[in-house]
């Protein structure tokens, strides 16, 4: 039997594998405060001839899902085209902390300093250092329009506008950003986001939209979720059999053919 059956199968099956991993992992961070959930899209690759070129589109996809490099002619395949990102709003969850902040504006993020330089959350449950400098929940220090954001009193308030008020006075204002192409930011660890390109530059948000004393939640829907994991399992188990079949005529190809 022709072997690129087995090769398409084998795509769809690690293509379904990823998803899995995907859904497994919104349901990991589904109390993870600002998480925004993966939504992977797939695409079909088709081989055109027999024997790709070295290093064409499909050889190092197939390269990277492990399947043979030979393709066959007119065979399809199937991938990951893109692992997107949900922005949809999460819950605003009231908690009652002055230095939590929630962003009502689902294209705005926090401007984070790390060692490796400015990145973006949405994740606004803050704290203290020693230095009574505001930071995350990981250590990581929050930037405000003209550095970090030192707070020195009792009575913290922050306007819609991300002003930071301390006991009456201003200490300045919270750092928040908008990009023009928010599909286009990479997701890091601990809630964090990145531009991938030059052309996705932070615009500094002159109106910002924000709530003290509230996170927003993650915006994972759990039972969307578990139906999207036994559907994607159903699709694997599905594969499985098909390859089992395949290999059943194989068996009973081979047995004709040594009688």
């Amino acid at each position: 039997m022709n072997p690129q059956g087995i090769y398409s199968l084998l795509s769809y099956g690690k293509a379904t594998e990823r998803q899995m991993d995907s859904i497994a992992n919104n349901l990991a961070n589904v109390d993870t405060t600002g998480y925004k959930a993966d939504q992977p899209s797939f695409a079909s690759v088709f081989a055109q001839a027999m024997g790709t070129a070295s290093e064409s589109d499909e050889e190092q996809f197939f390269h990277h899902e492990h399947v043979a490099p030979y393709t066959g002619v007119g065979q399809g395949f199937a991938t990951i085209n893109d692992m997107g990102k949900n922005y949809q709003q999460g819950r605003i969850v009231h908690t009652g902390n002055s230095l939590d902040f929630a962003l009502t504006n689902r294209n705005s993020f926090f401007s984070i300093m790390t060692p490796q330089g400015e990145r973006f959350s949405r994740a606004g449950n803050f704290r203290l250092n020693t230095e009574n400098q505001l930071i995350t929940a990981e250590g990581l220090t929050v930037n405000g329009k003209e550095g970090p954001i030192v707070i020195k009193g009792r009575d913290v308030q922050v306007g819609e506008d991300g002003t930071v008020i301390v006991d009456g006075q201003s200490v300045g204002g919270m750092k928040v950003v908008s990009f023009p192409f928010p599909d286009r930011l990479q997701k890091l660890g601990n809630s964090l986001f990145a531009p991938i390109d030059a052309a996705n530059e932070p615009r500094i948000e002159e109106n910002v939209q924000m709530v003290q004393g509230s996170i927003e939640s993650s915006n994972v829907e759990t039972v969307r979720e578990m139906v999207k994991m036994i559907e994607a399992n159903r699709t694997y188990s599905t594969m499985q059999r098909a390859i089992t079949a395949h290999n059943e005529v194989d068996r009973q190809a081979i047995t004709l053919a040594q009688t």
